[in-house]
């Protein structure tokens, strides 16, 4: 087994493509997942506040494995990502890891946060748990077996996402009805889009900023130029079902986006909205109209895409949900 370290381009190497595509292009929404692989892989080489260095691993001259050192400046001190990790089964992760160390350790790096490729705002996650469920869209890909390989690395801490789904509403509906009705008086108006304006993109994009900055686990702050790079307008519309857009005298204070997997499936993204008006039931308000849409639409399903463990929306009920897939993202010391 040869580790080489390589120069980055701003495309993937080919090798990492076609392995890539070997691993998981028979599984549906394939190319959905292998583009936003793709976007990561050179959103690393092209950003200046990002030092990427990529490792392959190579048996009788074809790749085996692949892992990447992703030393972003705008992390605590010491901290980086490790991520694009993809592995043969039969490959024990300890030399690989050891190489991946060793270069770490060589940058000044002691905690090691992943496996992510890019950053938190993109696309991966590994698979902790999962039913016989095909990937929906915008779903990360992992192999089952890359939980327990990294598992084995010892981290010192575990951040668990699921996604789940639900296929009756009436309950739901019936229990966060309360805070839709309320919103009229209390000043706050949802309005529905299917086209995002450079404005409205902006005003997301300090939302986001506002509301992630304060979940730790990882988070970089994106400037507006890469904020548009991963969720310009024309990216959003091409995958956008409805962007839901909270106001308050006129004033963005909240969103939440929706996607189609297919005729009868709806994908719930994040529901976000501004420290000062959490706790108001408005998530739930957001939710409400979400599913009463899908109602009218003709959905049949809602699936509720990568949802951090700790979240608990208040009063949302999840006993009629099944939760399909569970992710897990770690805190290696190194």
């Amino acid at each position: 087994m040869k580790i080489i370290k390589y120069q980055p381009r701003e495309n993937p190497i080919p090798e990492l493509l076609t392995f890539v595509r070997e691993k998981y292009g028979d599984k549906k929404n394939f190319d959905f997942f292998f583009s936003d692989f793709q976007k990561a892989y050179s959103f690393c080489v092209e950003n200046p506040n990002i030092n990427f260095i990529p490792f392959s691993i190579l048996e009788d001259k074809q790749l085996v494995a692949h892992i990447a050192l992703i030393i972003d400046k705008r992390l605590p001190r010491g901290k980086a990502f490790l991520g694009f990790f993809e592995i043969n089964q039969r490959l024990p992760l300890f030399e690989i890891w050891e190489k991946l160390r060793e270069e770490a350790r060589k940058m000044g790096i002691s905690r090691l946060l992943g496996p992510v490729n890019g950053s938190i705002w993109h696309q991966y996650r590994c698979i902790k748990g999962t039913d016989d469920s095909e990937y929906f869209k915008s779903e990360p890909m992992s192999e089952s077996y890359y939980y327990k390989l990294l598992t084995q690395m010892k981290p010192v801490s575990e951040v668990s996402y699921y996604s789940a789904s639900r296929e009756k509403f009436d309950k739901v509906m019936r229990v966060i009805e309360t805070g839709f009705k309320k919103l009229a008086t209390a000043g706050f108006e949802i309005k529905e889009v299917r086209k995002v304006s450079y404005e409205q993109l902006g005003t997301i994009a300090e939302i986001s900023r506002i509301v992630f900055s304060n979940t730790g686990w990882g988070y970089t702050e994106l400037t507006d130029k890469e904020f548009l790079q991963l969720y310009s307008s024309d990216k959003l519309e091409l995958h956008l079902n409805k962007l839901y857009l909270l106001f308050k005298d006129q004033q963005i204070v909240g969103y939440c986006g929706t996607s189609k997997e297919n005729e009868r499936t709806l994908i719930l993204k994040t529901i976000c909205i501004l420290p000062k008006y959490q706790g108001l039931g408005l998530g739930n308000a957001i939710a409400y109209k979400v599913h009463l849409d899908a109602q009218k639409e003709g959905f049949k399903k809602v699936i509720y895409a990568l949802i951090r463990e700790e979240n608990q929306v208040k009063n949302f009920p999840k006993d009629d949900t099944v939760i399909f897939r569970r992710y897990a993202a770690f805190e290696f010391k190194i």
